[in-house]
Order: C-alpha cells, then sequence, then structure tokens
C-alpha cells in the first residue's frame, strides 16, 4: 500500500479552516486513492511567508530520509507556503521531489511535476499565494490607520490599569473585556459589570470585525496602583521597588505573569496613559511600512523604528489614567537615566561595565549586569548583580549578591598588563615576528580583502541562482532570464579572480626584521595606552581577547576567571584559568 505523510498548516486569520478539517480532509483523500497517511506534520498560528516552521522542516527531514513513503499530501499551495519570491515556494517542491516523493495537492488533485507547463503553473500559484498576504498586509494597514484616526485602540495588548470596550458598528457598547491576574479574561456586561464569560488561560477574547475596541478604566484598585507606580517613580523611587510593590500588592501582568523591571519600564513610557493614542512608533510587518500616509512595500524584514513625522497621533481618545504634569516628570527622569547610562554613540557598547556579557551567575547560570549605587554622600559604587534576580525571577535565582566591578576589572587589567610586560621581550617575540614576514602581502592587502569579499558574495548569488534552476525546467529558466544572470555572475566572477591572481604577481619587497620587531614593539606600547587611558570600547575589546568567561560564586565568596591561553607566553595556571580572586 502506498504510504503518504501529510502537512497542514492554519495563521493567525480565523477565516481559515481548522487544522482538524484539514487533516479529515487529508485522511478522506488518501482513502479515496487507497493510500495509508502515516503521519502528519502541522504549524499553527504561523504564516506562510515563514519557511522557517517547526513543523515545515519536520517534514523536510523526514522526507529526505524515510524510503517507507511515497507521497507528500497537502490540502493547498498556499497551506505548504506563501512566499514573498515564487521562487523560495518552487524550491520546497523541488527538495520533495528530489528526496523520491510525489507532492499532491488534495484541493485540486493536482501533483508537482517537472516540464514547462508544471513549473510555469507552480511559479503562477506560489506568486498569487505571496500576493495575497502582501495585499492583505496593505489593507490591514490601512484599515488600521483608519481606525486610530478615528480615535479606535490599534490592536495589541492592553495597557494595565485599562479594559477593553467593545463597541458595536453603530458606536453602542457592547462587552467589557477584563484581563485577569491569572492570565484570564472575563467578559462583562458594559452597563451592570456583571461577567458574562469567563475565558480560560490560553484563549483570548476576539472581537467582531465590525465591530471596534477603545479603552476606559479598570477596577479602581488597579488604576490606583499604576497611579501610584508613576508616582513613586516621579518622586524618585527605583524600579525595584515598584516591581516589588506591585507584585506584593497581588497585582500580575495580562497574561498571568509577576511584573519585572522590564515589563514595568515600558509602562512608564506608554503615552496611552494620557489618553493619547499613538500607532506607527515601530514596524513589524515583513510587507508594508506606513510612511507619509500611504502603505509603502517593504523589501527587508524586521522590526523598524518609523520617524515621529509617520506617527499617527490622536489626543483624548480615551479618559487619562495620569495627569500631564506627572507624566512630564517621569518622562524627565527617564531621559535622564538614558542620558546618564550613554557613554559612546552609534553601534558601541552603551554600558559603562567592562566586562558585559562575559560574566555570569554561578547559582543560575544567567549574565550579570552593571548596577551603580548611590550613597547618602553622593559617592557612586559599581557593582555586578545577576541580572535574572534583579528582574524579580527570584524562583530561577533565590539569592541577591553584589561583585565589586571596580575590584574585578582592576584584578583583569593587571594581568592583561602583566601579559603585555612579558610578551614585549619574550623569546617569542621572534615567532611572532616570522609570522608577521608570512602574512604581510603587500600594499595591496586592502584591495586584495575588497575582492575576496566581492569573491565570495558572487559564489553566493550564482549559488542562489543554481538552486533557482534546479527548481525549474529549461524553458522556464530562459523566460525567467536566469541562464542570462547566470551568465552575467559568472563573468562578473571571472574578472575578480583575474584581478586577484594579477594581485598575486605584485607582490613588494618585505620589509626588514628588525623594522617588523620595532612595528611589534609600538603595538605593545598602544596596548599600554589602551590600559592606561583607553576608551570604554578599546579596553572591552581587549579584555574580550583575554577573557573567555568569569563566573561568580557568592557561596564561596570568590569569581573564578577563565582565560583564553595567552598568545606569545606561558599559559596562565596550566590550564587557561586565573585562580579563583576571593574576598569579593
Amino acid at each position: 500500500m502506498t504510504q503518504a505523510i501529510g502537512y497542514i498548516r492554519r495563521s493567525s486569520d480565523r477565516q481559515e479552516e481548522s487544522l482538524q478539517q484539514q487533516q479529515a480532509q487529508l485522511e478522506a483523500f488518501a482513502a479515496s486513492k487507497g493510500w495509508q497517511l502515516v503521519a502528519v506534520y502541522s504549524d499553527d498560528a504561523i504564516s506562510g511567508s515563514d519557511l522557517r516552521r517547526p513543523g515545515l522542516e519536520q517534514l523536510l527531514a523526514d522526507a529526505a530520509h524515510r524510503q517507507d513513503v511515497d507521497v507528500v499530501l497537502t490540502w493547498d499551495r498556499n497551506r505548504l507556503a506563501r512566499p514573498k519570491d515564487p521562487l523560495d515556494g518552487m524550491l520546497l517542491e523541488r527538495r520533495l521531489t528530489e528526496a523520491g516523493k510525489r507532492v499532491m495537492y488534495a484541493a485540486t488533485g493536482q501533483e508537482s511535476q517537472g516540464g514547462f507547463a508544471a513549473g510555469l503553473m507552480s511559479y503562477v500559484e506560489h506568486h498569487q499565494n505571496g500576493d495575497y498576504l502582501r495585499k492583505l498586509s496593505r489593507d490591514t494597514i490601512r484599515g488600521i490607520a483608519h481606525r486610530v484616526q478615528r480615535g479606535f485602540w490599534p490592536g495589541g495588548p492592553i495597557p494595565f490599569g485599562y479594559d477593553r470596550l467593545i463597541l458595536g458598528d453603530d458606536g453602542t457598547p457592547r462587552r467589557i473585556v477584563r484581563d485577569l491576574d491569572a492570565g484570564t479574561q472575563a467578559v462583562l456586561d458594559p452597563t451592570t459589570g456583571d461577567v458574562r464569560e469567563q475565558l480560560p488561560k490560553g484563549r483570548r477574547y476576539q472581537k467582531q470585525d465590525h465591530e471596534q475596541c477603545t479603552l476606559v478604566p479598570s477596577m479602581p484598585e488597579r488604576v490606583r496602583a499604576l497611579q501610584k507606580m508613576f508616582s513613586d517613580y516621579a518622586a524618585g523611587k527605583p524600579t525595584r521597588e515598584l516591581r516589588d510593590a506591585i507584585n506584593a500588592a497581588g497585582f500580575r501582568t495580562s497574561r498571568g505573569s509577576r511584573f519585572t523591571v522590564q515589563t514595568i519600564l515600558p509602562i512608564l513610557e506608554n503615552p496611552a496613559y494620557l489618553g493619547r493614542c499613538v500607532y506607527n512608533r515601530r514596524t513589524l510587518s515583513k510587507w508594508h511600512r506606513y510612511q507619509n500616509g500611504n502603505s509603502v512595500e517593504r523589501h527587508d524584514e524586521g522590526v523598524e523604528k518609523r520617524p515621529e513625522s509617520d506617527w499617527l497621533t490622536v489626543e483624548g481618545a480615551w479618559p487619562a489614567l495620569v495627569d500631564a504634569d506627572t507624566f512630564e516628570q517621569v518622562k524627565h527622569r527617564r531621559t535622564s537615566s538614558r542620558e546618564q547610562h550613554r557613554h559612546t554613540t552609534g553601534r558601541a557598547v552603551k554600558a559603562g561595565y567592562l566586562l558585559t556579557g562575559l560574566a555570569f551567575c554561578g547559582i543560575c547560570g544567567g549574565r550579570l549586569t552593571g548596577q551603580t549605587t548611590i550613597s547618602g554622600k553622593g559617592y557612586r559604587t559599581r557593582y555586578y548583580v545577576c541580572a535574572t534576580h534583579h528582574a524579580g525571577h527570584h524562583d530561577r535565582c533565590p539569592k541577591r549578591h553584589k561583585i565589586p566591578a571596580d575590584k574585578v576589572e582592576g584584578h583583569i587589567l593587571g594581568l592583561i598588563r602583566e601579559d603585555v610586560g612579558r610578551i614585549r621581550h619574550d623569546h617569542k617575540l621572534h615567532e611572532y615576528i616570522a609570522d608577521e614576514l608570512r602574512r604581510v602581502s603587500g600594499g595591496n592587502e586592502d584591495a586584495r580583502e575588497q575582492l575576496k569579499r566581492r569573491q565570495d558574495d558572487l559564489g553566493r548569488q550564482i549559488d542562489k541562482v543554481r538552486e533557482h534552476l534546479l527548481a525549474m525546467d529549461a524553458e522556464s529558466a530562459k523566460v525567467m532570464g536566469l541562464y542570462e544572470k547566470a551568465a552575467e555572475l559568472t563573468e562578473q566572477q571571472k574578472q575578480v579572480e583575474q584581478a586577484l591572481a594579477k594581485l598575486g604577481d605584485e607582490l613588494p619587497t618585505l620589509p626588514e626584521v628588525a623594522e617588523l620587531q620595532a612595528r611589534a614593539v609600538a603595538a605593545f606600547d598602544e596596548l599600554e595606552k589602551v590600559l592606561e587611558s583607553g576608551t570604554l570600547e578599546e579596553k572591552r575589546e581587549l579584555i574580550a581577547a583575554y577573557v573567555q568567561k568569569i563566573k561568580a560564586e557568592p557561596d564561596h565568596h570568590q569569581v573564578q576567571i577563565s582565560l583564553y591561553p595567552a598568545l606569545f607566553s606561558r599559559k596562565i595556571a596550566g590550564g587557561g584559568f586565573e585562580p579563583p580572586t576571593s574576598g569579593l
């Protein structure tokens, strides 16, 4: 009997059939063919434009090695993928057919095959499937923008302290949806406040398409807790005290989790508490961005911050819970806090701690983060603390501990300074000079590196075109201009190879050993300057070359520093470990 495996998928679109319905249809189709459906892979609430789905990846892996399976069955091509590039969808089918599997679509009874007609049909259908999401994204953004301009909630999690008020298309209040502390939801009567329905944890209320949503104040105790959070922060209380206070009062996030510093800070910066509706501060859609009042197609992906000129802002959209003066004081303190911790600009590291990313907690394994305390007399003391415990996850890291930053950083810089001083006159310095001689390739080194990068880039483009050529027949590839593209890239690759060969024939005269030795000593002098007066990022780069990992062990009052083997001199402590630094 022919054995088949199936694939079903449902995105977040509620109009699509459920996974159970799709599986039943695949089972019925397999039975009508006399096949046995031995396994069904699924992805729920994942867009077809995402080609890295767990269920799909497992299907591809099993199809590649299961010899007992003959057919891969799915309801339609749009269940398999809705790709931005139709060739990516064709490559998926190609991977399955190369594994010796027939790809069948139960909705139409079609089979993915080779040949010009079948390849063209596959290309057209995958283009239509991707175009569906493209148009849906455009219309969704347009609809959200229109909703915001009318003063309605644009969507997303409801800010703490508010409930959702669902309105009919005529503006009549229909129901109130409240997030409860247990992570559940209650649907209330908007007039009497009686509970109409209780939704269990994991199930969220979905309004009808013709309904609108606005915000109303939640229970009085929640509103008071929110207002106290703002006033306390404006008065100078640290966020960890705000976190501990609201958790101790029994309040939880909309998902039923304890509040952390990371969940409190967005609350303090949310303009919704002023009654202000703001949309388009950032773009999450992979298809479009809202720009200059229009939906503009994106050619990149990922989160994108939008300029303030593209924000949609409506004042007085719902009742404010925080007065403007308090919100302004909180905003001023948040701005001052950012400026206080901003030491560099651009892409450089902004934390004023040298060991960020290298230090870990010996209790829970989490990262250590920098913390500065200020005494009553204004003295600042820097520490490293466990980020897990500091965020309020005391169940994962129950012990609070501090590592004095100046002592640990000074100890490590001292180790590096000692090693650099030893290297300056180390006998292996001559080996370093010999390696330098072998490595030097002349004044054209920069040009060589640029050509090599271009060569690698062309190689990747050629591989991509080759994959596309394998995914379709010759006539389809010719119509789409893939052969011309491949020839153009190959010619460019030959030109780069010729330029590289020419550089190889133009090696300059190598410098004398004495000159190289002087250059090495000068390099060590530069390292000394970095240790003495280098910038934060220069010191961090130097430390990262020496230090592999730092583990704080508060129970033993010590820090274990794991070093990379010394490059030019002896290994420290024989095994790459500095003896534990105690008394920290």
